[in-house]
């Protein structure tokens, strides 16, 4: 009798498993866009709900109301308070040529970033003399003393800019020190990339890391492992082995998640609070579908590389509460 071969289980997509540096994400890669605007924003995950809206999406239940997951972000303004300069060298890549801060940081950046308290914007001259820029970026920080969160030190990342390297000059130049508004990077009903970091579940072994199947009840010793884990010679372990190890707390992106609805805390507020999180205060985001995170995390929004379309604006007919 032949045997019986089946595919090996469990996922190689997102090898090697490694542990997030921190609790927010970095973000490489943003969309080429003329449009002169910043591609990204971000809120801390609340929680989910549902809601009741009108399908315009092909298929059989188009223009009937139906019943949706969101997952609910609460969102105050980003404040920038400066912007990163890059130029492109062929042998090394892309490096940091100079930044420019505001002159009057918050407070709250101050005792999280080492910052001049006088700024040193006078870098932006020595930006507008060069003519190996490739790259500019804001830097912003999130506000979470304005959101229900009990927290004070505030995320700070980089953020995209669309344009021409001359546009995002100047529009770099007009925003350090200001706010951006949610409504100034998406309409509702856009895509958007859901970028942040999952759940920590600790070491686990490989039977939950990767689905592999345990042993029968016959094997000798351990049943939750790999049954052969290599050869004797060479001596060494195949990065395809499916070993224990650290699992969730990893940076992930899910791709193509709608944007459903934004506006005021009170539209979305329960009596007592979201259960893990507590009251709303600020602007909230409703998303389709799950994002990546835990409840109070950091969840970032890029404009979708993958997807330019907007269906139209979602009919949202009741939040549930």
């Amino acid at each position: 009798m032949s045997d019986i071969n089946v595919p090996r289980s469990g996922s190689l997509s997102y090898k090697p498993k490694v542990r997030a540096d921190r609790i927010y994400p970095d973000i490489d890669n943003w969309k080429e866009t003329d449009e002169q605007k910043p591609l990204g924003f971000a809120g801390y995950k609340v929680g989910m709900t549902r809601v009741m809206m009108i399908d315009d999406q092909e298929g059989a239940t188009k223009g009937q109301e139906v019943a949706e997951a969101v997952t609910v972000l609460e969102a105050p303004p980003l404040r920038v308070y400066g912007a990163r300069f890059y130029t492109e060298n062929p042998n090394t890549g892309k490096q940091v040529f100079t930044e420019a801060w505001t002159e009057s940081p918050s407070k709250e950046l101050q005792d999280a970033v080492d910052l001049p308290k006088d700024g040193n914007l006078d870098n932006l001259e020595k930006v507008k003399e060069r003519d190996d820029i490739t790259d500019v970026r804001l830097l912003v920080h999130t506000q979470p003393t304005r959101t229900g969160i009990s927290k004070e030190k505030p995320a700070n990342f980089e953020l995209g800019i669309g344009g021409s390297v001359e546009e995002k000059t100047e529009y770099a130049e007009e925003m350090i020190g200001k706010e951006i508004e949610f409504s100034e990077v998406f309409d509702e009903g856009d895509f958007s990339d859901a970028v942040a970091v999952t759940k920590g579940k600790g070491t686990e072994g490989p039977v939950k890391r990767y689905g592999i199947k345990k042993l029968g009840h016959k094997t000798q010793k351990k049943r939750r492992k790999a049954g052969n884990v290599g050869p004797w010679h060479p001596d060494t372990l195949s990065w395809r082995v499916p070993l224990p190890g650290q699992q969730g707390y990893n940076n992930r992106t899910e791709l193509n998640k709608r944007i459903l609805d934004t506006g005021n805390a009170e539209e979305v507020q329960r009596d007592g609070g979201f259960k893990n999180y507590g009251e709303v205060e600020s602007n909230y985001i409703l998303i389709k579908g799950s994002v990546p995170g835990a409840t109070k995390r950091l969840v970032r929004l890029r404009t979708a590389i993958r997807n330019d379309e907007n269906p139209g604006e979602p009919e949202i007919t009741h939040i549930n509460k």
